[in-house]
């Protein structure tokens, strides 16, 4: 694909891409890139479909709502993120989301004992017992996801907790999944299990950035095509003050898996057709 090819292909998917994974200020705990006002003007300046507004420590559904009466052409989406600032695995704490709009409910990242366990600290929040079994709040959680029509995210928890979860939340009626960024942790078996279960396999750009260094373009670009585009969404994970704004991330995801080989066509279901259908916006 020659440049010019390359420039007008990645403007026009950004045009009505939707971004499942989005950082913004104000935040307890990390320096972010700019507040969640600035990083939804220039989503809607680039004329992208909108963004989940994710937070590790609060919900964002009134947030979310706020943003999307200012910009009106922009549809930002609320989430929670059930670590222990939230009060863990708290159905209550979901119930009250989802009523307010919240359209991700993310499983612990931060708190998550997987996590915790890989960067030394102490135990953190499973979601399943010893014998295996999902803990009866998870379960709950799954029976609110499943009556509020919303998506189930598996965050940081060990690749046994997701498959756990996603094979629960199929026999629950709950059919908007995402695996996040299981390559990370995950075999390729694990993750063949994940996507099997219907789970989307979520790759963030952020993995690439010389901030986290975990994959390249060219890496990220062969997952995908193992799993099959159908199959994966592309998400920024931006907000990060050494990083560009989001909506910039959104940009440089699309143009770097143009060069890496992944047609028009494949890129856009990754972020516009999958994210737009899994957050319920595809008509």
């Amino acid at each position: 694909m020659n440049p010019s090819d390359a420039y007008h292909n990645t403007e026009q998917i950004l045009r009505g891409s939707f971004d499942l994974h989005v950082h913004a200020g104000p935040d307890p705990v990390t320096q972010r890139r700019m507040d969640a006002l600035d990083t939804a003007r220039q989503a809607q300046e680039t004329q992208m479909a909108g963004f989940v507004l994710k937070s590790h420590y609060y919900p964002t559904a009134d947030l979310a709502l706020a943003l999307s009466r200012i910009y009106p052409d922009l549809n930002v989406v609320g989430a929670i993120v059930l670590n222990p600032h939230v009060g863990g695995l708290n159905p209550d704490a979901v119930q009250a989301a989802v009523a307010i709009g919240a359209k991700v409910v993310w499983m612990p990242t931060f708190g998550a004992d997987f996590y915790r366990r890989s960067i030394g600290d102490g135990p953190g929040l499973r979601l399943t017992e010893d014998s295996g079994d999902l803990k009866r709040h998870v379960r709950d959680i799954l029976d609110i996801a499943s009556k509020h029509d919303v998506v189930i995210a598996s965050g940081h928890v060990s690749p046994g907790e997701a498959i756990a979860l996603f094979q629960a939340a199929g026999d629950t009626g709950v059919e908007r999944l995402i695996a996040t960024h299981p390559t990370e942790v995950a075999t390729v078996d694990e993750i063949e299990k994940m996507a099997s279960l219907g789970a989307y396999i979520e790759h963030t750009f952020l993995s690439c950035m010389p901030s986290v260094n975990k994959t390249t373009q060219e890496k990220m670009a062969n997952a995908i095509k193992i799993t099959g585009p159908e199959r994966c969404v592309l998400t920024s994970d931006f907000g990060q003050w050494m990083n560009p704004p989001p909506a910039e991330g959104m940009r440089m995801a699309i143009a770097a898996m143009l060069d890496s080989g992944l047609s028009p066509k494949q890129v856009e279901k990754l972020v516009k057709s999958k994210p737009l259908q899994l957050i319920g916006m595809d008509g």
